[in-house]
């Protein structure tokens, strides 16, 4: 087979696998229902807890009538107030208003007038009156401490008094570097459908761009004549109910929903009768009406978390669940679907600065309680992952760092000549075991997905309960079966679960991955299924290391001549089935993960059938990669483009010159996560413990021409090979993504302490629990009958 007939066999067979799950041909965008106009109603901090039959049953009579989902509000901060959720819905992609970020400390009353406020606003109550900079005796004075600016208080007093010229606040948006870091258009809704009724002055930041006509009101019109009349007035009416951001006084330190139990329930008598109102002047307007009610953000001092979605009209009215191919997930949807909606809705065109997609209606949903129930789970498990995972990422990285303490301890700095005392050996023994339990939490984060955690009364604790559990459940399972005996037996079964977990979850719809502690959540919303990118950097080890243990497993049993093809062949099946896997748009969709496992496999594939590796064949490797990946891009923005997942939009964003701000982004946000992320610290643990380990008379470099761990020295030499390949694919997935060095240093948390359970081993010559006088397994003489020979670099493999 000639060299470039070699290359090309996995990438037609990779593509072979892709176009298996080439997008249909389906209906384009064009059958969807359109409507005479759209009707956005905002309700800051609305959650599904709030809809209730007997308190709130217009609420409850919209959700039963159209179709309802789980609203990520996410804009370009951490925590969304209500003018970064108005400017984000406008923009139909990530936005914020300027101004502080969140998580800061109360900061001083401003000296000067808020942003736009003109000489006739009202002075907020608490807010020093013009004027009254100065003291008595001329010095300034101590600034007086208001904790309502800090978290999303500022914003909502901004809303209220401030934003006389919406436009100008609209063009500062724009401006800022959070709006500009996604390529995000504010007030492109507006724009797109050149005029809007507008009821509450935070509503504004969605439609004044310029040359938009608007009728804006501070709040609804009494009259109900006049009520219709202004929302016909415009094929787009975007009206704010914002009562329950008088619900409650921002203070220094989050809460969960940023208001008190009384008031809160006040404020959702007064948003009933506003939707009485509007819904009475909905059904006496001509035509058809699309309604999208939405929880656009968090109010005062809340936490972030899931909101309602409503949306009926044509298209909604059956009752079922919204879905969105921006979240490729129902009943998930974001808050930058509603401008493309209701862009789509009206037969208007979506621009590309919108990263959302079109809301549609799916028809499996249940009764409206027990869907409400639903809704209000999914909450609290997004919720409970959002507010835990960094405490989580830290857990990590301290067992860690503890682990390679207790190793440096037990195995000092180098490995002995001879076997230590019994004391010592039932430490190490012990150590090693422990090592099995760290090196199954990452993947029993996913096992604990199995129960039900977020329906307990304390679903915390009923979480950290059933990772333990599962830490347990895999500890046993890989320490206490026959593959014990093997000098590779307990972390290959680790490993072999491991990938059989992550494969298997996202085959089965990715149920484990998400709220999973090294998943994802639907709050911060970077992905709602597939693999993400810590997923990532447990799949790709796992799958590399498990593969080359198979691989040289078949070509034992092959007879010597077809050895190399079967070898190479076993790795490349595996490789091309994976990263199909990794890559396919209804799967793993991971844009990144195809870039870094490709090379990965090629080079394993290199590395054991004893091909030399070049600069050259390097080259070809990350080729192969780039059109894997492009072709995987390609069949997915071949499809409607409602329906297009990440990759397809990137396609996209290629053809119309945006996908820079693409590109820039996941730049900036790897660095950040190298300066900021907890888990970033798991890499100079990681250091520590290979220089421990490989270092000249570390315990895992040979002694006296004996590989570590009592291994044969084949089976070092195929270990080194799926560590080897191991590395090109973590350090590329960490150029390629944004999680940067999270990605490796997940991967870290997985393979060092299985690194350290191999050289806590006891050294040949001991005898331990299932071995022979002779020593350990694969110690026996030259002539041993068991000995195969396998091409890995020239060297012998014996079998386990």
């Amino acid at each position: 087979m000639t060299g470039a007939r070699r290359w090309a066999l996995p990438l037609v067979l990779l593509l072979t696998v892709l176009l298996g799950w080439a997008p249909p041909a389906a209906a384009a965008d064009d059958d969807a229902p359109s409507v005479d106009r759209v009707v956005v109603v905002g309700v800051p901090g609305l959650v599904w807890s709030d809809v209730d039959p007997e308190t709130t049953p217009t609420l409850w009579a919209m959700a039963e009538q159209g179709s309802v989902g789980a609203l990520s509000v996410r804009a370009a901060r951490g925590t969304t107030c209500l003018l970064d959720g108005w400017a984000t819905l406008g923009a139909g992609n990530r936005a914020r208003f300027p101004g502080p970020d969140e998580g800061l400390p109360p900061v001083p009353l401003p000296t000067v007038p808020l942003p736009e406020e003109g000489p006739g606003e009202p002075v907020p109550d608490g807010a020093p009156a013009p004027g009254d900079d100065a003291g008595t005796d001329g010095e300034e004075p101590e600034p007086r401490v208001d904790t309502s600016l800090s978290h999303c208080g500022l914003q909502e007093r901004i809303a209220a008094v401030a934003l006389d010229d919406p436009a100008a606040t609209v063009q500062r948006t724009a401006d800022d570097e959070g709006t500009s870091r996604f390529g995000a258009e504010p007030a492109a809704l507006g724009a797109g459908v050149g005029c809007a009724a507008v009821s509450g002055r935070a509503a504004a930041l969605a439609a004044a761009a310029p040359d938009v006509a608007l009728d804006r009101r501070a709040s609804l019109p009494a009259d109900p004549a006049e009520l219709t009349a202004f929302l016909g007035g415009c094929d787009l009416a975007l009206v704010s109910l914002d009562q329950l951001t008088l619900a409650g006084s921002p203070g220094a330190d989050q809460t969960d929903d940023g208001t008190e139990p009384r008031p809160r329930a006040g404020a959702l008598g007064r948003i009933e009768e506003s939707l009485v109102r509007l819904q009475a002047a909905v059904e006496a307007l001509p035509g058809e009406t699309l309604v999208l009610l939405a929880g656009i953000s968090e109010v005062n001092d809340g936490r972030p978390q899931l909101h309602v979605a409503i949306a009926t009209g044509p298209g909604f009215d059956g009752g079922g669940w919204l879905r969105s191919a921006s979240t490729g997930r129902a009943p998930y949807v974001q808050l930058i679907d509603l401008a493309p909606t209701a862009l789509r809705a009206l037969g208007l065109d979506v621009p590309a600065s919108m990263n959302g997609q079109p809301l549609r209606a799916t028809g499996d949903r249940p009764a409206l309680a027990d869907a409400v129930t639903d809704l209000e789970r999914m909450n609290v498990a997004a919720t409970v992952h959002h507010r835990n995972v960094g405490d989580f990422f830290w857990l990590v990285v301290t067992v860690g760092a503890v682990l390679v303490g207790l190793g440096v301890l037990l195995l000092g700095l180098r490995a002995g000549p001879r076997e230590p005392g019994a004391p010592v050996r039932r430490a190490r023994a012990a150590l090693r075991v422990l090592c099995l339990a760290v090196a199954a939490l990452p993947v029993a984060t996913y096992l604990a997905g199995f129960v039900p955690w977020e329906r307990s009364d304390a679903p915390l604790r009923s979480l950290v309960l059933a990772v333990l559990g599962a830490v347990v459940g895999v500890t046993a399972v890989a320490a206490l079966g026959p593959w014990r005996r093997s000098r590779l037996g307990p972390p290959l079964v680790v490993l072999v679960i491991t990938f059989g977990t992550l494969v298997g979850d996202v085959l089965t719809g990715s149920m484990l991955e998400l709220n999973g502690l090294l998943g994802y959540d639907a709050i911060v919303a970077g992905r709602f299924t597939g693999y993400g990118n810590l997923s990532f950097g447990l799949l790709s080890v796992s799958a590399l290391l498990v593969t080359a243990a198979v691989a040289t497993a078949v070509g034992r049993r092959v007879p010597p001549d077809r050895r190399r093809l079967a070898v190479g062949a076993v790795v490349l099946g595996a490789g091309v089935l994976t990263v199909g896997v990794i890559g396919a748009p209804p799967l793993g969709r991971d844009f990144g993960g195809v870039l870094a496992a490709l090379p990965g496999f090629l080079l394993l594939a290199m590395l054991l059938t004893g091909l030399r590796v070049t600069v050259a064949r390097l080259v070809v490797i990350l080729a192969a990669a780039v059109v894997a990946v492009g072709s995987i891009a390609v069949l997915d923005w071949s499809g409607p483009a409602a329906e297009r997942s990440h990759l397809g939009r990137f396609v996209e964003q290629v053809l119309t010159g945006e996908a820079w701000t693409v590109v820039s982004r996941k730049a900036s946000a790897n660095l950040d996560i190298l300066l900021g992320s907890p888990l970033a610290w798991m890499l100079p643990v990681a250091l520590v413990a290979a220089v421990w380990l490989l270092r000249p008379g570390g315990p895992l470099r040979s002694a006296d021409g004996v590989p570590p761990g009592g291994l044969a020295a084949a089976d070092a030499t195929v270990l080194r090979a799926g560590l080897l390949a191991g590395a090109l694919s973590l350090t590329l997935g960490a150029a390629v993504n944004d999680s940067g060095v999270a990605l490796p240093a997940t991967a870290a948390a997985l393979l060092v302490p299985l690194l350290i359970w191999l050289a806590a081993a006891p050294r040949p010559g001991a005898p331990t629990e299932g071995e022979g006088a002779r020593g350990a397994a694969h110690s026996g003489p030259d002539d041993d009958p068991d000995r195969v020979t396998v091409v890995s670099r020239g060297s012998t493999v014996w079998n386990a």
